[in-house]
Parts: C-alpha cells; structure tokens; sequence
C-alpha cells in the first residue's frame, strides 16, 4: 500500500475554502523550504507554522478553542502576518509562549506531520538523487 504523500490536514474539511489565500501562499512556501532542508540535513519534516495556523484555523471555526490553543493560534498568526506586513491587531501581540504551551505546540504539530504524510516533490527527489550520488552526473 503507497503511503499517502502531500496531504493538506485540517481541523474541519467543511471550513477549508475560508482559509485566506496568502496562508496557502504561505504553506506552499514553507513545504519548500522545508523539503528542502530535509533533504540537505536527513532530518524529519517539519510542519511549518503556515500550516499550523491553517488547522487551528479551521479548529476554531468548528468551535472554540481550548486556552494552549487559543495562545499558540494568536501567536503563530501574528508571527505570519507580521513577516507579510499583514497589520496585526494589539490583542494578537501576545509574548512568547510558556513552556508548556511550547510543549502543546510540538505535540500537534508532530500529530499533524504524521497524519500528513511525506511532502514530496519532484524537486526533492532529484537533489536526493544527486545528493546521494546515484548515478548522477553533472556536466
């Protein structure tokens, strides 16, 4: 059985359509550059924070969100925005997370990695390729 590769987790499908497009810019950007560095350090593949905001989104619209996700949510969001000169509004700036929403943060974002499967691109594969020296010959 193929295991399933580049899939989009979300809290709620039936919210999926509302996510703004400049988080799926955002996701799109983020899956590359960590495919990337996956590939260059052999590491595991990191759910980046695009796609972190894009499940909590949907998760708050299905109802409310528990006070860990409710911080990790504002703090991811503002982060992103800010890094897209998005305006962020003052209640979003809210401080660093403790150490036990931090601990929150890393257990969904792994939950998702898992439950997402391998991102994969052509891209990837090739720089595997030459990376590992399989017949690659460059000229």
């Amino acid at each position: 059985m193929k295991t399933q590769e580049n899939r989009f987790i979300v809290a709620d499908s039936g919210w999926a359509e509302s996510i703004p497009e400049w988080l799926l810019d955002e996701i799109r950007a983020e899956r590359m550059i960590n495919g990337l560095c996956e590939v260059i350090k052999k590491g595991s593949e990191k759910v980046g924070d695009a796609e972190m905001v894009a499940y909590l989104f949907t998760a708050s619209m299905r109802g409310p969100l528990n006070s860990e996700d409710q911080k990790i949510y504002l703090k991811l969001s503002g982060d992103l925005m800010k890094k897209r000169n998005i305006e962020v509004p003052d209640f979003m700036n809210i401080g660093d997370l403790s150490e036990w929403e931090n601990r929150c943060l890393e257990d969904l974002r792994y939950k998702i990695q898992k439950a997402r499967g391998k991102v994969n691109h052509p891209i990837f594969d090739i720089l595997r390729e030459l990376k590992g020296g399989k017949n690659a010959k460059i000229h």
